[in-house]
């Protein structure tokens, strides 16, 4: 009974009593700096809590709002707002990776680095019998940082002093400053007032800054929170502990210490003018809160009373005047005071701050056309949209806001409702095509690619391609009611022309053996059982991406390329290290590998394939080389039908001159192709081209180009879009067999591993290491042997990987530009 008793006055939470009542082994949970402080808010214990309240830590979560915090986002390649984003949190905030069932009520991101950051969550040790015994409370968790857990966050990073240009941290000092030891002779004062408990329901009650920030964070409201945090005010409390007010306390004639002192209190602490009436969320350690001007909240706090300023004011919300502020800061402790200066300073109107116009491109990916209207439906993965096209008049028509980096479109075979792939939100948006607006979103696995319907609609199938599943969602009520296998990477779906199978590509290997050839994936799915029904493997390839199904029925074709990472990368002539070519995929299951690349120019980075409604003719695109190889199917079929099993199975896939019976024509079109298909009756063909933000429209019959879609981007080219199409760009190679992208898709990796000479032939082969986040890695390679990315991308990669000097040094800076924002 004692120990509840004891507890509710530290924590003012019966929640956390029964928490810490439990007896047995449990998952600690975080609850928050102010939990902490019930106990080391005082002079007996160091004033511990009140130096965190002035330390920079506590306002670590605040400093996002700052538009350098953007800057730095942006360099990182970071889209979201740096206070909801996990990168940037990591560090600024405590427990921002963590689930909603690790933090207690009484936990607040917003609080930034605070207390369990460096000691672990305390749920298990914060109890005072637990505090109290040393090593009872580091078994219960408690954890005491070094100086080396402080550079996980205090590392220098290039993208901060690119912008605060400050100098790198001196951790001795910086251990000073912050360091809160508990007094020797420490005396347990718990806070009887931290927290005030809830008084009579017919007056109006403090409810704390917590419960204004629920509304008032984040960009469309100023960022009025984080100004208020970031202002003199929220140290107003904290102050009270310092030596200097003690000082002034002395010299004003007041006894004992200012923070229990209501002459302090009064202006120094929300409410501390006299009798107060507060919810549990209150706490007075918050110093001059927003009700501190405002007047207590609880009875206009609501959204809806908030909008509406005369019930508002009604219902207790003051007005602030210039009189509010010189209640308390005429002729202060004798300093002056300029009211239109202070009002400056801490002003915080409710409205965006105002953003420079950066270019914001389209990177069309992927297209598709409706059932029933002349329309495609381009998924725009750079401008978080789906822009519709008229295939007539070969226009721009309309522009619908879907998530973050969509990917691929698909339509319900009604054609009333299109479905897009949002690869950063790892969600699917429904768009209602009559409305032209995505009216549901639909969250599915990691880093979603394809999607595709059944023939009937009432399936969705979509491929998560960073966790190797396949969600299967309810069309009637947009939930998912099954998650299916598949390979490493799933990337694009195609459905067979009697709906009874889907096949869906895999961009990875599957996992093999030691100095073992990859061994890729075609994943069957049957659509009446929602079952993967089979697993037809790819030898010797990778990179398995574009696939569609032949008309017939009796075979697909699927984009892949032949990564030779067994043999040494001592040369690239003939194709010792990368070709890239079509899979034949038949029905029972048989692959034959075929080459698009000649003997003296390479087909690069296969990424599309669309076969014409006749069957006769199949497009390929070269993301790498900006061409689109026209196949003759017929010639195709009879190549392979005539070899001998040798042929098939040996020759074919690496014979370099066997396209040209085959490949009847190259196309020309813009920066980085990628989707293609079919449209009018397989008349034209449309490309997205991804760094050009444009269709290129083909003439079939004719086979040539016949026009381009211009689809809105900016015509201003920024030194990172220089940078993508450098890195998506085969021209840096001999004979152009590959590009950046090539061994990193989306930015990422291939999954092999590669032979590479500088530490002798056939020694230490190394794995491909992904491009995402790696701005504030330096140094760089497994060994950390080059300073910087320009180096990385530089001379290394002439001497070992392209064989001829890839980029200028404009070009490079470039590139170095365009990783910094791969995510």
């Amino acid at each position: 009974m004692w120990r509840s008793a004891i507890l509710v006055l530290l924590v003012g939470s019966p929640h956390l009593v029964g928490v810490l009542e439990a007896q047995h082994a449990r998952e600690p949970v975080y609850v928050g700096a102010r939990v902490c402080g019930s106990c080391h808010l005082k002079e007996g214990m160091g004033n511990q809590f009140s130096r965190w309240l002035l330390s920079k830590h506590a306002r670590a979560y605040a400093v996002l709002a700052k538009p350098e915090a953007r800057k730095i986002a942006d360099l990182s390649g970071i889209p979201e707002e740096p206070q909801e984003s996990t990168m940037c949190l990591g560090c600024h905030a405590t427990a921002a990776d963590t689930e909603e069932w690790e933090r207690d009520p009484t936990f607040f991101i917003e609080d930034g680095v605070q207390c369990e950051k460096c000691h672990g969550p305390g749920s298990e040790y914060m109890a005072v019998e637990v505090m109290t015994d040393p090593e009872a409370a580091m078994q219960a968790g408690l954890r005491m940082p070094s100086r080396r857990d402080c550079m996980v966050c205090h590392e220098s990073k290039g993208s901060h002093l690119a912008v605060h240009k400050l100098p790198a941290l001196n951790m001795d000092d910086a251990w000073l400053q912050i360091a809160h030891p508990t007094p020797e002779e420490y005396r347990f004062e718990p806070s009887e007032n931290v927290s005030a408990s809830a008084s009579s329901t017919d007056k109006a009650r403090y409810v704390g800054v917590m419960a204004c920030a629920e509304c008032h964070k984040g960009p469309m409201m100023g960022y009025q929170f984080s100004r208020w945090r970031m202002s003199r005010h929220a140290l107003a409390f904290a102050d009270l502990m310092t030596p200097e007010a003690l000082s002034i306390a002395k010299q004003e004639g007041i006894e004992g210490l200012p923070a229990e002192s209501k002459e302090c209190l009064k202006c120094h602490m929300t409410g501390g003018s006299g009798s107060m009436h507060a919810d549990a969320t209150f706490s007075r350690d918050e110093g001059v809160g927003c009700e501190a001007c405002h007047g207590a909240g609880s009875e206009y706090l609501h959204e809806a009373i908030m909008m509406d300023r005369p019930a508002a004011l009604a219902a207790g919300l003051k007005p602030v005047t210039e009189d509010t502020c010189f209640e308390c800061h005429e002729n202060a402790h004798g300093k002056p005071f300029d009211v239109k200066t202070a009002w400056n300073h801490i002003s915080h109107p409710t409205s965006p701050p105002a953003v420079a116009e950066k270019p914001r491109y389209k990177t069309p990916l992927n297209a598709a056309l409706s059932p029933q209207s002349d329309v495609l439906y381009v998924a725009c993965e750079a401008s978080d949209s789906v822009i519709v096209v008229d295939v007539q008049s070969r226009t721009k028509v309309a522009e619908i806001a879907v998530g973050g980096q969509p990917h691929d479109v698909t339509f319900s075979p009604d054609g009333n409702r299109a479905y897009v792939t949002n690869r950063l939100d790892d969600s699917v948006s429904v768009i209602d095509v009559n409305e032209q607006k995505a009216i549901r979103t639909i969250p599915v696995g990691d880093e979603p690619h394809g999607v595709l319907t059944d023939q009937k609609g009432k399936n969705l199938y979509v491929l998560n391609t960073s966790e190797d599943s396949i969600s299967v969602i309810d069309t009637t009520s947009l939930t998912e009611i099954k998650r299916l296998s598949a390979s490493r990477a799933p990337w694009s779906l195609a459905l067979s022309p009697d709906g009874s199978k889907i096949l869906v590509t895999n961009t990875l290997s599957r996992l093999v053996d030691f100095r073992e050839p990859s061994l890729s994936e075609v994943t069957v799915i049957d659509t009446s059982g929602l079952v993967v029904v089979d697993r037809w493997t790819v030898p010797a390839a990778n990179l398995l991406q574009g696939i569609a199904w032949h008309p017939s029925g009796e075979y697909g074709l699927i984009t892949l390329t032949r990564t030779k990472n067994l043999v040494p990368m001592t040369r690239l002539l003939q194709g010792w290290t990368i070709t890239n070519g079509l899979g034949v995929v038949w029905r029972d299951g048989r692959v034959d590998q075929v080459l698009l690349d000649e003997p003296a120019i390479s087909f690069p980075d296969p990424a599309d394939v669309a076969i014409a409604p006749n069957g006769r003719l199949a497009f390929v695109t070269s993301s790498g080389s900006d061409r689109v190889a026209v196949v003759d199917l017929p010639k195709l079929v009879s190549l392979l039908q005539s070899a001998d099993e040798e042929e098939r199975t040996n020759v074919l896939p690496n014979h370099l001159g066997k396209p040209t019976e085959f490949v009847t024509a190259y196309l020309s079109t813009k920066n980085s192709p990628r989707g293609v298909l079919f449209v009018e009756n397989g008349k034209t063909a449309f490309v997205t081209n991804a760094l050009d933000d444009t269709l290129t429209v083909i003439d079939v019959d004719r086979l040539e180009v016949a026009g381009t879609v211009d689809l809105g981007g900016p015509e201003t080219i920024t030194k990172v879009r220089c940078g993508e199409k450098l890195f998506h760009s085969a021209d840096i190679t001999f004979r152009r067999q590959f590009s950046c992208h090539t061994c990193h898709p989306d930015g990422h990796i291939d999954g092999i591993t590669y032979d590479i000479e500088p530490d002798g032939v056939g020694s230490s082969p190394v794995d491909n290491r992904t491009l995402r986040g790696i701005l504030d890695t330096a140094p760089f390679k497994w060994e950390g042997t080059n300073p910087s990315l320009q180096r990385q991308c530089g001379p290394r990669l002439a001497v070992f990987f392209t064989r001829i000097q890839p980029f200028t040094p404009d070009e490079l800076s470039a590139l170095d530009n365009a990783q910094r924002k791969t995510r």
